[in-house]
C-alpha cells in the first residue's frame, strides 16, 4: 500500500545543514522506496513524501524527532494507487527567488504554510517541482502488497 504524506514545520537549521539533510536523505529514501520534494525558505519546510505506508510513516516519525524542525504539522496522509512523481527521488527547492515565485502563483502575498489548505500546499509543491534540484533519481516506486 502506497501513501502520500504532506507536512510543514518551522525551519531551525542553516543552509549548510539543509544541504547535509538533502545529501543524506536522497540515498536513505531511495533505499526505502520513498520519493519526496522539500521546499524550504528561511523560516519553513514544506514537504511531500510518497512511498510504502510503513516507510513514509517511519520517516515522518524521524522528522518529528529531528531538532531542526519545530511546530511540525501533518497536513495530509492518504493512500494512493501510484506515486504522483515516480522520478523525483529526493528533490528540493530552497533558492529564495524560486520559492517566492511558487508562493506568488498560489497566493498574492507571502503567507505561512499554516494559512494554506491541503490543495494549496500540494499546488505549491507541484509548482516548485518545476524548479527543483533532484538529489538522486529514484527507481520507480512499485506498489507493495
Amino acid at each position: 500500500m502506497l501513501s502520500r504524506l504532506v507536512y510543514f514545520s518551522e525551519r531551525l537549521c542553516s543552509d549548510e545543514e539543509l544541504r547535509a539533510i538533502m545529501a543524506a536523505a536522497a540515498p536513505r529514501n531511495k533505499a526505502r522506496n520513498v520519493t519526496g520534494l522539500l521546499v524550504a525558505d528561511e523560516t519553513a519546510f514544506i514537504q511531500i513524501l510518497e512511498g510504502p505506508r510503513n516507510a513514509v510513516s517511519g520517516l515522518f516519525q524521524e522528522i518529528a524527532r529531528d531538532p531542526r524542525h519545530r511546530e511540525l504539522t501533518l497536513v495530509e496522509m492518504v493512500e494512493i494507487a501510484a506515486p504522483s512523481y515516480p522520478r523525483w527521488g529526493m528533490a528540493h527547492v530552497s533558492e529564495p527567488a524560486k520559492v517566492d515565485a511558487a508562493w506568488n502563483r498560489i497566493v498574492r502575498s507571502r503567507m505561512s504554510p499554516c494559512s494554506l489548505n491541503v490543495m494549496q500546499l500540494r499546488g505549491l509543491l507541484k509548482i516548485a517541482l518545476g524548479d527543483a534540484v533532484i538529489q538522486a533519481p529514484a527507481q520507480p516506486v512499485a506498489a507493495v502488497a
